[in-house]
């Protein structure tokens, strides 16, 4: 058995659970269930439609890469959303089943536990998939805090020269959970030079990139800030 089983922790919902076990709460209030985020909503009759629609195509097991279409409209997508001029649907793309499936996996390929204390970088507060992922790959989690003072996004001009050399991969959270703090287009950039010097990999979840107010404002994003300094190969970035 994987030894490093041992260093998981519990999930936050079990947390919870066990702090609010003895609580009772005010029956004359509505229950607002703060925990894990599944939909909660009707989902469109389109979708509901479509998937009617489609039922003949589960008995067949799909491929790992997906549906050809599939990789070519999320291509079509990410180049009109981020202002990409191309991506490569065939060799970019890969579709999962969500991102806890994509962090941990691409985390248990690209870690190489040989490397003398290999790190694995990431903020905190966290998606406690990165921690997993890391201490399942043979690598020790490093916690960036994320404090007010600097919008709520790590303070990456604190990291030293050997934590740099020793980090394997970088998780970061654009916009962030819980905060909802948003990296800018520069911020990004000098992060990416940063993987490029000491050569460690990006790793970019932006589950919450098509959550803002305003159209004029979205989000940028990783590739977006990799294409703008004019490189389509999006070396060391992953989204």
């Amino acid at each position: 058995m994987n030894k490093d089983l041992n260093l998981l922790k519990p999930y936050p919902f079990e947390k919870l659970a066990t702090l609010k076990q003895d609580i009772q709460a005010p029956a004359q209030l509505p229950h607002i269930a703060l925990s894990i985020g599944e939909p909660k909503h009707q989902p469109p009759v389109c979708v509901l439609d479509t998937l009617q629609q489609s039922l003949a195509e589960i008995s067949v097991y799909p491929s790992t890469k997906g549906l050809v279409k599939l990789r070519q409209s999320i291509s079509a997508w990410l180049i009109q959303r981020f202002k990409l001029k191309t991506i490569n649907p065939e060799t970019s793309i890969l579709p999962v089943n969500g991102t806890r499936e994509g962090l941990f996996s691409f985390t248990q390929a690209m870690v190489d536990r040989g490397k003398n204390e290999p790190l694995v970088l990431m903020p905190n507060p966290f998606y406690q998939i990165y921690e997993g992922a890391a201490f399942l790959a043979g690598a020790r989690p490093c916690y960036l805090p994320c404090r007010e003072e600097n919008n709520f996004i790590p303070d990456f001009s604190e990291i030293s020269s050997e934590t740099w050399k020793k980090c394997q991969l970088l998780f970061l959270c654009s916009p962030g959970n819980p905060t909802g703090s948003v990296y800018k287009i520069k911020q990004l950039q000098e992060i990416i030079a940063l993987a490029d010097k000491y050569d460690f990999v990006i790793v970019s979840d932006e589950c919450y990139s098509e959550i803002y107010l305003n159209e004029d404002e979205a989000p940028p994003g990783l590739l977006q800030a990799c294409a703008e300094t004019g490189r389509d190969d999006f070396k060391n970035c992953i989204f």
